[in-house]
């Protein structure tokens, strides 16, 4: 029903209540009724215009609020899935930082264990580049003992000298020295095989020898070798093409 509908029906009540009460009241006092009703029928119909209004636009903000609830789910889920993540990461950071630890507390050790093997070990072998091989192993000790050197650059340092030293035994070389023969000082031309041998031939060719290894001197050599060695310098000083020797490997 409309508001005129409900004017009109209002109107037709206030006649009938006036008519029986046998028009007790007069023609003002009915009219002043009359708008107070409409008066308070305008203001009822007016709140609930009002209360249509806002419930539309709580009807919306409800709307909103759960189109944003589900947003904020799907944004909780893809978080926890975020710290997971991190949480697994960090776990495994942490696993690795108690590696290196371990890692670090054996491998200085073993580092020293190493240069010292290498410091047994250049005595014993044949004695070639003396003086670079005993200055590369004192610069090794020094690494080892600086405290401001961390541990990467010593493990570096000590690959580079044990790498230098696994390509010496590839190495053939001839240069000229002075050696002790027979405890005379002698200048000739020595030619290494590796870490196989090495042999000396006098500047005049008339003399040449072997490194024995088992008493650390220089012995003479059977002179049937003499072309043989002469060759193997030759092909060392890249004179000749390579080509088949024959030179005593062992001491004789």
């Amino acid at each position: 029903m409309n508001t005129k509908a409900k004017y009109i029906l209002l109107v037709a009540l206030l006649v009938l209540a006036s008519l029986s009460h046998g028009y007790a009241k007069t023609g003002a006092a009915v009219q002043k009724e009359l708008a107070q009703a409409i008066k308070t029928e305008s203001a009822a119909q007016a709140e609930a215009d009002e209360w249509t209004g806002s419930k539309e636009d709580l009807v919306n903000e409800i709307r909103d609020l759960q189109t944003r609830l589900v947003w904020l789910q799907y944004q909780k889920s893809k978080h926890e899935i975020y710290v997971k993540g991190v949480q697994d990461n960090i776990a495994d950071l942490e696993q690795r930082k108690l590696e290196a630890r371990k890692l670090r507390e054996n491998l200085e050790p073993y580092l020293e264990e190493v240069v010292a093997q290498l410091q047994a070990f250049i005595p014993k072998d044949l004695p070639f580049l003396v003086d670079e091989r005993q200055r590369r192993l004192n610069f090794l000790k020094t690494t080892l003992n600086d405290y401001h050197l961390d541990l990467g650059e010593k493990l570096r340092r000590i690959f580079e000298a044990l790498s230098v030293e696994a390509t010496y035994g590839k190495m053939v070389t001839s240069s000229d020295e002075t050696i002790s023969i027979d405890g005379e000082e002698t200048e000739v031309t020595v030619f290494r095989l590796g870490r196989l041998a090495m042999y000396y031939q006098s500047l005049d060719a008339k003399k040449l020898g072997m490194f024995n290894p088992k008493t650390g001197r220089w012995q003479v050599m059977d002179p049937v070798f003499s072309k043989d060695l002469r060759h193997a310098l030759e092909m060392a000083r890249r004179e000749r093409t390579a080509q088949l020797i024959q030179l005593p490997l062992g001491a004789q």
